[in-house]
């Protein structure tokens, strides 16, 4: 675990892979940190990739905002770590709100992006949307363990708690435990996110996953975004909103496949 300074913030980041593997950042979602992307990275195959796993405000090693925050400061942020590293061009992906700032990143530094994929993104927070994220605020605020049981029995299909129910009232401790520091500031900015601006400006290859049964971030937002980016790709899965880790091993697939063809159309 490393982290570097960004103007007064520290961030927290990550590297994971061979130093000549091909660079891709990733941005983890609300409420989590950089090993969001665990079961995903090791579903893809090994010494291929540079992953650099940045961490939100508030997230892991980063420092708590001081400030409400902004897709346009988060993507400062990953773009000052990646010229850091060294990388001046790489594949972004993201996942939930991350999903959103790699497309916000796509758009505002269209020359730096290779590709980038959205795993459960969307453009425009609707009103069920910012309803529910104001009532995770709320949870996490009231017991930590109340909102996890919540997100357990809404984030993930009935055949996936079918499979974890006997272990839930074991994991409900560690998950709870797990809950970022900086949650309260990443859900005010779920709530009032817009990037329709940042998706029109898109250029990169553009592969956009959704999950068929995610009940915060509805099937119809990947489909919009699919519509607004040209040439984009969609594919939806059988999953709830925790796809990222419910079908990892097919988000894995998906994202290598991705980021192989346009290493390969680049060539």
């Amino acid at each position: 675990m490393a982290t570097i300074h960004v103007g007064d913030a520290t961030v927290g980041y990550s590297v994971e892979g061979p130093d000549g593997g091909v660079p891709l950042l990733l941005f983890h979602g609300t409420t989590m940190s950089r090993t969001a992307w665990d079961m995903v990275r090791a579903a893809m195959p090994p010494d291929t990739y540079r992953f650099v796993l940045i961490e939100f405000p508030g997230s892991g090693e980063s420092s708590m905002p001081t400030a409400p925050l902004t897709v346009e400061g988060i993507v400062e942020q990953g773009l000052a770590l990646m010229t850091e590293l060294g990388h001046e061009a790489f594949h972004v992906g993201g996942y939930s709100l991350g999903a959103v700032t790699a497309l916000a990143m796509a758009g505002i530094a269209p020359a730096r992006t290779l590709s980038v994929t959205s795993l459960c993104g969307w453009a425009t927070s609707d009103a069920r949307m910012r309803i529910t994220f104001e009532l995770w605020k709320q949870l996490i605020a009231t017991d930590p363990e109340l909102f996890m049981r919540y997100a357990m029995a809404d984030g993930f299909t009935v055949g996936a708690l079918t499979v974890a129910e006997s272990a839930i009232e074991s994991l409900l401790p560690l998950t709870a435990s797990q809950i970022a520091p900086g949650s309260a500031a990443h859900l005010d900015l779920d709530i009032a996110l817009d990037i329709t601006a940042q998706v029109a400006a898109i250029t990169a290859p553009t592969l956009v996953i959704g999950a068929a049964q995610d009940r915060w971030v509805d099937i119809t937002h990947s489909r919009a975004l699919h519509d607004a980016i040209a040439g984009s790709r969609i594919e939806e899965l059988p999953a709830g909103h925790l796809v990222i880790q419910e079908l990892a091993v097919e988000v894995g697939a998906l994202l290598h496949d991705h980021v192989a063809a346009a290493v390969a159309a680049a060539a």
